[in-house]
């Protein structure tokens, strides 16, 4: 894999504001003095009432080595803290399907009372995660949804604003108009998700046109692969978007690869990880969306809480993302650093 060299790039173009882009410097201003205040709302709403006597929670994640999923991890871990539930496992299957699938399995045998899951496959974790059901165990999906079992809850981002937010701004960088790129990835549905609201928006409110479509948001060396690829054939694009970490890196090398650093290409980017987070405080990524695992891990204890004492929940809750700027970025660093502790 070819090395990016630590360069600063070019950030947005410099272009005058249009009308139409009003919501999206609103929601970039509530973005960022929402950040500065550090708000935890969702740690406010009182739980007393509720009793966790007899509760014990089984958790297994798919992979947790990630930051993303140590955030998650430490959401659950301090929910559990704060509402006095002792008794806990965390599991890790270190991305094997076959290993969550029996992790799933001796947890349920174990006699917990909730299932906390972050799915490694969504349907191969199925019957698993339907046999703890059927012997009583509420189970709660986390960021990946569970496919071919139910009832479950689920607690993740709303994938499909995060690529609203992603093209909202963009319209506003560019004033409406200009070519653009992206990389993308339909097998993986939060990124189909993102990849859809991101085009929905372009194609219904801009005179934006998307010039390149390339496969390769997945693997970080991949997305350099097709980043270059598109580079080659589209070098005077104005913006290439990426949907997720490794795209946002990998377009990032690609255009420092081919030279064009100094072209003021616009790269977004998805998740308040170290490269992505450290892309947008050197210039090199102009702005991303940052979700919040954390939150996600918090609140799945709290629902599974609720649930615990018959209390019905929302089978799908959507969490809002933020804005990552050069103006916020350093809350974020900040907040990613708390978590990973």
């Amino acid at each position: 894999m070819k090395k990016m060299i630590a360069a600063a790039m070019s950030a947005a173009l410099a272009v005058s504001m249009i009308s139409g882009m009003a919501y999206a410097e609103e929601a970039t201003e509530a973005a960022t003095e929402a950040a500065a205040e550090n708000t935890d709302a969702y740690k406010d709403e009182d739980m007393s009432a509720y009793k966790v006597d007899g509760m014990s929670i089984g958790v297994s994640f798919g992979q947790n080595v990630h930051p993303f999923f140590k955030a998650m991890q430490k959401g659950i871990e301090d929910a559990c803290a704060d509402y006095g539930i002792e008794k806990i496992s965390i599991q890790s299957a270190d991305s094997s399907l076959e290993k969550q699938v029996t992790q799933i399995e001796n947890l349920t045998t174990s006699g917990i009372t909730s299932l906390l899951v972050n799915p490694y496959d969504s349907e191969g974790v199925s019957v698993a995660v339907q046999d703890a059901i059927n012997a009583g165990v509420s189970v709660f999906s986390m960021d990946i949804s569970i496919s071919g079992a139910e009832p479950t809850y689920h607690v993740a981002s709303d994938n499909k604003k995060i690529g609203e937010l992603l093209a909202q701004k963009l319209d506003e960088e560019l004033g409406g108009e200009g070519k653009i790129a992206i990389l993308v990835e339909p097998s993986v549905s939060s990124l189909k998700d993102r990849q859809a609201g991101f085009e929905g928006y372009i194609k219904d409110n801009t005179g934006i046109e998307i010039v390149a479509e390339q496969l390769g948001a997945i693997e970080r060396t991949d997305a350099l692969e097709a980043a270059e690829t598109v580079l080659q054939a589209h070098s005077d694009i104005q913006a290439f978007v990426g949907i997720n970490e490794n795209s946002a890196m990998g377009i990032a090398s690609a255009i420092q690869s081919a030279g064009l650093s100094d072209q003021g290409i616009i790269v977004t980017g998805v998740d308040s990880t170290e490269d992505v987070m450290n892309g947008i405080k050197d210039g090199y990524i102009a702005y991303g969306v940052a979700q919040n695992p954390y939150q996600m891990g918090y609140m799945s204890v709290q629902d599974a809480i609720k649930v615990y004492n018959g209390e019905e929940v929302d089978p799908v809750i959507q969490l809002d993302c933020e804005y990552m700027t050069a103006d916020n970025i350093d809350y974020y660093i900040e907040r990613e650093a708390a978590y990973n502790e």
